[in-house]
């Protein structure tokens, strides 16, 4: 009998590793790949699931009774052809934690970097699957498939087992498959532009707010990414009826009780079904446009204190139980009622949090929070949570939305304590100018030419105004005969020897080229030294050689030093790792490692 098949794209994939239909130098690098990620001889085998198991709690009792050498491995059935992980053994030990720890200990004299990795296993409450169709042997024809890419490529492997995810995200994947099923959706080709369902992104909830990997039964906020524009004012989603059939019909499965219902896997509970309008061509997964069509509108998160509203265009950590770790620590480096500033704030959980611990009063004197976030969509789930604080403490509590870039000078002047988290790309060059005293691009928040330095100007105005020298063409004078016989020999022997002559030719100094006219140095703006008031940074970094960029320039500006520093392992299985650092003022302080 013939292995199961996985069909990707147009390719044939055999699950069994009996046969390989991609091209040979494709299966052969994939071989090799597997080869070097077995076990050598005389080494402990990786375990290797036998069975998956589909409860959070079953998962993690089945790894704490699992032997010391297999704590960090993950034993997933898809590690081989999926994506989505890079390491599926020693996930506490990976190159970017390795380079890490060489980077502190030679440019800081930090001997021992930490960093903590949780749970291995059903910690992801957070994911997004491209929807693709794929061949089902069940009746020779086609079916919409969910997952993710195999390595190096857009064809769709199928992850119906993963242990990474929460299992009710496996549990919702299973149930949209079966729904599209149903309804005749076709997924989306992205070679041709056609077809309806692009993506799927999936969010474990909790219920009453408990932090979703810790509720084996989760509900999930559905979102459907649809190969659609938005919907007008006028026609509204209903312009896109497939679409809705699609929602009610997955709404429906939390009763079913009706013919035709769907019985969600495992008692699976859908919390809300949202619609992303999306047909821009590229890679792009979602867009700006959502809309809200059944179920709460907020899911709610515990952080701290805090309750934390999130919509599917919310930013949100997929490790809860990394973020939250790494949360506990930043409000324990917050001085107690401290004026608090954050940029980069996503929906708000760092600074929420951190209020939820201020001073309970009317008094100013009782700590501030000031957060900053570029999406506007922030603002409405930003306002739901704050209104959970306790009433004396939201009037001390606001959302900025706006560049980082362009608040930073405020930001700096008005905060005892400064947070930022930003993207991959690190801090912005303002942002490091605002807290170094450095200098960087004016933009509009400077008020036109306002802090331009003059300098720089001045420079700029010299080398565009520099004049050219005439040129003076010089009148030809008739050659004489003489010199006419000597240009026919000179003709003669360049004639005979024409090989000789390129030779001298390229040998021949060239002429020298006109230089292009410098362009004019752009202006920019000296920032004054950060107040003496602001005394702290804490820096919570997802990307490291941004954070190493970043750290260098704070040190080197002579207004900070590295007091401490410790990695949190947010996405186990992958060789990524969050920074957390704190920076205080260089006149002030000693290290945490010191005291």
């Amino acid at each position: 009998m013939m292995a199961p098949m996985l069909a990707v794209g147009s390719r044939v994939w055999c699950r069994s590793g009996e046969h390989d239909a991609r091209s040979p130098r494709r299966a052969n690098s994939s071989r090799k790949a597997s080869k070097a990620r077995a076990p050598k001889r005389g080494e402990s085998p990786i375990r290797r699931a036998v069975v998956v198991v589909s409860d959070v709690a079953e998962t993690r009792a089945i790894a704490a009774t699992a032997p010391t050498e297999d704590a960090f491995s993950l034993g997933c059935p898809h590690f081989d052809t999926c994506s989505g992980c890079s390491s599926s053994a020693n996930l506490d030990d990976f190159p970017e934690l390795r380079r890490a720890r060489e980077y502190f200990a030679k440019s800081h004299g930090v001997d021992a970097f930490e960093c903590a990795t949780g749970d291995v296993t059903g910690w992801r409450i957070r994911a997004r699957l491209a929807a693709r169709m794929v061949p089902d042997d069940t009746n020779g024809g086609q079916k919409l498939a969910l997952g993710l890419f195999a390595r190096g490529s857009h064809d769709l492997v199928e992850i119906p087992h993963c242990v990474v995810q929460h299992p009710r995200l496996n549990d919702a994947a299973a149930l949209i498959a079966e729904a599209c099923s149903r309804a005749g959706i076709r997924a989306y080709d992205e070679t041709t532009g056609e077809g309806e369902l692009r993506y799927v992104q999936l969010t474990a909830v909790g219920r009453d707010g408990c932090r979703a990997d810790l509720d084996p039964d989760a509900a999930v906020q559905v979102a459907l990414v649809w190969n659609a524009p938005a919907p007008t004012a006028e026609s509204g989603p209903m312009s896109a009826p497939r679409a809705i059939a699609l929602a009610l019909k997955l709404w429906n499965s939390n009763s079913a009780d009706s013919p035709g219902d769907i019985e969600p896997p495992n008692g699976m509970r859908v919390h809300s079904v949202w619609v992303n309008w999306n047909d821009a061509v590229g890679n792009t997964i979602t867009s700006p446009h959502w809309t809200h069509l059944k179920g709460d509108r907020f899911a709610w998160s515990g952080h701290g204190d805090a309750e934390v509203a999130l919509t599917p265009a919310s930013f949100a950590q997929a490790n809860a139980g990394a973020f939250d770790a790494a949360l506990a620590r930043i409000r324990g480096l917050v001085f107690k009622d401290a004026a608090v500033s954050e940029l980069y704030a996503g929906a708000g959980p760092i600074g929420l949090s951190i209020a939820a611990t201020m001073t309970q009063g009317e008094d100013e004197d009782g700590g501030s929070v000031r957060c900053v976030e570029i999406v506007g969509a922030a603002a409405e789930t930003f306002e739901a949570s704050r209104s959970r604080l306790p009433e004396s403490v939201q009037k001390r509590v606001s959302m900025v939305i706006s560049r980082a870039e362009d608040v930073c000078r405020d930001a700096v002047r008005d905060a005892d304590v400064m947070i930022v988290d930003p993207p991959r790309q690190g801090l912005d060059p303002r942002t490091v100018a605002a807290l170094t005293g450095g200098t960087a691009a004016p933009t509009k928040a400077d008020g036109g030419d306002e802090g331009v330095d003059e300098a720089a100007s001045s420079a700029a105005a010299a080398a565009g105004r520099e004049e050219k020298k005439p040129v003076v063409k010089e009148e030809k004078k008739p050659m004489t005969r003489a010199a006419k016989r000597r240009a026919r020999k000179k003709k003669k022997a360049k004639a005979k020897n024409a090989s000789q002559a390129a030779v001298k030719a390229e040998a021949a100094p060239k002429k020298k080229e006109k230089k292009e006219e410098a362009k004019p140095a752009q202006p920019t703006v000296k920032f004054p030294a950060p107040p003496a008031r602001l005394s702290r940074l804490i820096y919570l970094s997802c990307g490291f050689s941004a954070f190493q960029r970043d750290c260098d320039a704070l040190i080197e500006s002579g207004q900070w030093r590295l007091t401490h520093c410790e990695g949190f392992n947010f996405f186990p299985g992958s060789d990524h790792i969050e920074t957390l650092a704190v920076f205080d003022r260089e006149e002030t302080g000693s290290a945490l490692w010191e005291e």
